[in-house]
């Protein structure tokens, strides 16, 4: 037989299956023999083929450090560096999975984690930690459950199999966390300790709460018997999708318009896993951010009052946002409620405020020359309306009607607050007199006076 040099380190897991983590150094065995299959050559150091070993072999992704970018060979037992090695999906042919979680999981499912490394039954010690963290109402529980009281581990090749005992609560959410105790069959972690999660179908004839995994708070309560059999949901908060994409553009930006502050998707499966839609209205929950509590939500542009939130429908036809009827704003909780016929993506708008009931604008008199700045004010500070919306004009009048001054409040206002510096459009001073303010905003509109006194 020809000497063949070795240019296989190892088969390795297809590169798309996960994000390739830190590179590994180790001994791969792929095939075995009695017979001495390679020497190493004493002036070059490469391993060389004395024999075959079987079929050859292709790997599906190249080792790490190597010369060669060759894929295929015989050899069976070198040093390697092999990336990607890790958890990189859940091997199921039931429920869905959808970022990094498995949704929809049978009662009596055997829930199969993949890694792209062969797991070692005799080599890895107990590195696993089961936790039911939600029952089917959303409440947390925080369940840890044992083994083999209420589960009991297999490996097979590449997969880590958690069978439970007598079955998964229909509706509950369990965590799984497995350690770096849990390694391949050279002693090896398959992966750092990480933590995934996985859902189970849910009782048609109960209610239920599914919730989203990273914002718990933003959930869907399905009544009894809103579905003829069991079902599952998919929930998540993140935008993506041409259609979405299209909808969003549809937000002019202009004033007045209705700003997105949240996203809500959600899809249902039937128990065979086809998509199905609840046959009774169920209630939407999406949180809102006011972190000092002042009635007005944070992430948006200007002031939107959190008691305005609306949620909103994507009209797929039309790549439209259509408003929904009825949203109950609950804010204690900082939660916005809303009862909706059928699942879809879903999204918080909140209004720029046009309330104009508390505006007013100040010192009144204006007497810059009068020696009190903190009660007259100053040429420095001129005069200041305050209270404002996010959006308007506000004009400053003569008592005859000439328009004096016309300032945007979008543009100019900091803290709700506008600063005239009692010049006209030409910039120069007014001259003492009585003069009228008027503040627009959407069809608000409120007006007062002014003195100014030099």
């Amino acid at each position: 037989m020809t000497a063949k040099t070795l240019l296989l380190a190892a088969l390795a897991a297809p590169a798309f299956l996960s994000a390739p983590s830190a590179a590994l150094a180790a001994w791969e065995r792929i095939r075995s023999s009695d017979a001495p299959l390679a020497v190493i050559n004493a002036s070059t150091g490469a391993y060389v083929m004395n024999y075959t070993a079987g079929e050859g072999c292709a790997a599906m992704s190249p080792s790490v450090g190597g010369t060669d970018s060759v894929w295929s060979g015989y050899y069976s037992v070198m040093p390697f560096s092999l990336p990607g090695i890790g958890f990189y999906g859940f091997g199921s042919t039931n429920g869905i999975t959808m970022e990094g979680a498995l949704w929809g999981a049978k009662p009596d499912d055997s829930i199969k984690l993949m890694f792209s490394t062969e797991i070692s039954s005799t080599l890895s010690r107990p590195g696993l930690v089961l936790t039911r963290v939600l029952d089917n109402s959303g409440q947390e529980v925080n369940e840890a459950w044992a083994a083999p009281t209420d589960y009991s581990l297999d490996y097979s090749a590449e997969n880590l199999i958690v069978v439970p005992a007598a079955g998964w609560p229909k509706g509950s959410l369990f965590s799984v966390y497995y350690s770096s105790y849990i390694t391949d069959i050279n002693g090896y972690p398959v992966s750092g300790g990480t933590t995934v999660y996985f859902t189970v179908r849910m009782d048609h004839q109960t209610a239920n709460t599914a919730t989203v995994l990273s914002v718990r708070n933003a959930k869907v309560t399905i009544p009894a018997n809103a579905y003829s059999g069991d079902y599952f949901l998919t929930l998540s908060t993140s935008a993506g999708g041409t259609d979405l994409t299209d909808a969003n553009s549809g937000l002019t930006g202009s004033p007045g318009s209705p700003q997105l502050l949240g996203l809500l998707t959600v899809n249902s499966y039937d128990s065979a896993g086809n998509p199905a839609q609840p046959g009774q209205a169920c209630v939407l929950t999406i949180p809102y951010r006011d972190d000092n509590g002042d009635g007005f939500v944070e992430g948006g542009l200007g002031r939107i009052k959190s008691s305005g939130l609306s949620v909103w429908r994507l009209d797929q036809g039309n790549d439209l946002w259509v408003r929904q009827a009825g949203p109950s704003v609950d804010g204690s909780l900082k939660l916005v409620n809303q009862s909706v016929p059928h699942f879809s993506n879903y999204a918080l708008m909140g209004l720029p405020d046009t309330d104009l009931t508390s505006a007013y604008a100040y010192p009144v008199p204006f007497r810059p020359n009068a020696g009190d700045t903190a009660k007259y004010g100053s040429w420095a500070t001129g005069i200041t309306f305050t209270n404002l919306p996010s959006y308007g004009t506000i004009r400053i009048y003569t008592l005859g009607g000439e328009l004096v001054r016309s300032l945007d409040i979008a543009s100019a206002q900091v803290l709700s607050q506008v600063a005239w510096n009692v010049k006209n459009s030409d910039s120069k001073q007014v001259a003492s007199g009585v003069y009228i303010w008027e503040i627009t905003a959407g069809k608000s509109r409120k007006t007062g006076k002014l003195v100014v006194i030099k």
